[in-house]
């Protein structure tokens, strides 16, 4: 498959075939992003991307729509607090290795579910979209990823995460309520995307932690009924428009990944390693047929305190076993973060570049 490029690599990889290499993706928090623009001397975004190998480039933040919506798409508070135009407020905190943006003041803990309906939710028509695919012509040859929708994670950025489990038990139709007004928006928002750049925007990315270190972060019985549904609006609309979607959640989840599957979901993210039960080999068995899998690079451990030959060898590892006759995507099983060294970050990318699809 000589001259391929990034987009046909990634396109064959969810197609669940062997392309040339193993495709890769990136994702930095803002911070480490910074770091390595300077580290690895490129200017920009599109520079970093290409200097990596890497071949999925997420829109957010790098290719938006106009907002024009009657308040604020974001704005600052007292005592450094942001709120953005949905409502959730969120701080910079200093950690060990640097800044971080940590969610806080949830403003509809305490609301009732009548108060919840009468809260200024967005519109579509805060958006415009008249010049969006030409900002996106930049960005053609490789995997365009569109992100942000989120019918669990989401929700809970405004109630509380304490409070919305609380809401599946006590008061489901307040849970419901909230799940729908971001599952319908997104449904709405991403239709409009698609429909004004039709073939422009390659894979859909949900992100919905349902997962913990150990175990589900709610019964299978719960996910059934509260996320999945949702889900799938979100990926027939995706479909519709000939878009793949990929799904993310950390955490222990191999107990509803077959129940992802069965949604049409199409990529799997991110492989947390880590967690009970989520061996890549068990995993490349039982699933690696039906859908195509992203992620698997250690975020907790390997990437901050292992050596770049650790890492290295790990990169190895997952693309012989995950990697074994496609269907697999290379990345950091969560952004990159500012306790990862960059000498880390370019072992793993440039293992990624050499190690392509032979055998160890």
């Amino acid at each position: 498959m000589s001259g391929v490029t990034s987009k046909e690599r990634v396109l064959a990889a969810i197609d669940l075939q062997e392309p040339d290499r193993v495709p890769m993706d990136f994702s930095a928090n803002k911070a480490t992003l910074k770091r390595l623009l300077k580290d690895l001397d490129c200017p920009d975004l599109f520079s970093l991307i290409d200097t990596l190998g890497a071949d999925i480039v997420d829109l957010r933040g790098v290719v938006d729509p106009v907002y024009k919506g009657p308040v604020p798409q974001k704005r600052e508070l007292a005592d450094g607090v942001w709120e953005n135009y949905w409502g959730w407020r969120t701080k910079i905190e200093q950690t060990a290795t640097g800044p971080e943006e940590m969610f806080c003041e949830f403003i509809l803990a305490d609301k009732s579910h009548e108060e919840i309906q009468q809260h200024l939710w967005p519109q579509i028509d805060w958006f415009d979209f008249s010049d969006f695919g030409q900002r996106l012509e930049k960005w053609q040859g490789l995997a365009v990823m569109a992100s942000g929708p989120s019918v669990w994670q989401h929700p809970s950025f405004l109630r509380g995460l304490d409070n919305l489990m609380a809401d599946l038990m006590l008061a489901p139709e307040t849970a419901e309520l909230l799940m729908d007004k971001f599952t319908d928006f997104y449904v709405a928002y991403f239709d409009k995307m698609f429909s004004m750049v039709p073939g422009k925007v390659d894979i859909l990315r949900i992100a919905d932690d349902v997962g913990m270190q150990d175990r589900l972060i709610m019964s299978r019985e719960m996910i059934l009924r509260f996320v999945i549904p949702r889900l799938k609006k979100i990926v027939d609309m995706a479909h519709s428009h000939g878009v793949k979607v990929m799904f993310h959640s950390c955490g222990a989840i191999f107990e509803v990944i077959d129940d992802i599957i069965e949604v049409g979901l199409d990529i799997l993210d991110p492989i947390q390693v880590t967690a009970k039960g989520m061996d890549p080999q068990k995993i490349k068995d039982s699933f690696g047929n039906r859908i195509c899998l992203h992620g698997a690079i250690d975020t907790q451990y390997l990437l901050p305190e292992g050596t770049p030959e650790d890492v290295s060898r790990t990169v190895k590892e997952m693309v012989n076993i995950l990697g074994k006759g496609g269907g697999y995507i290379l990345s950091p099983s969560h952004v990159l973060q500012t306790d990862v060294p960059t000498a880390n970050i370019t072992a793993l990318y440039e293992t990624g570049l050499n190690k392509g699809i032979q055998n160890a």
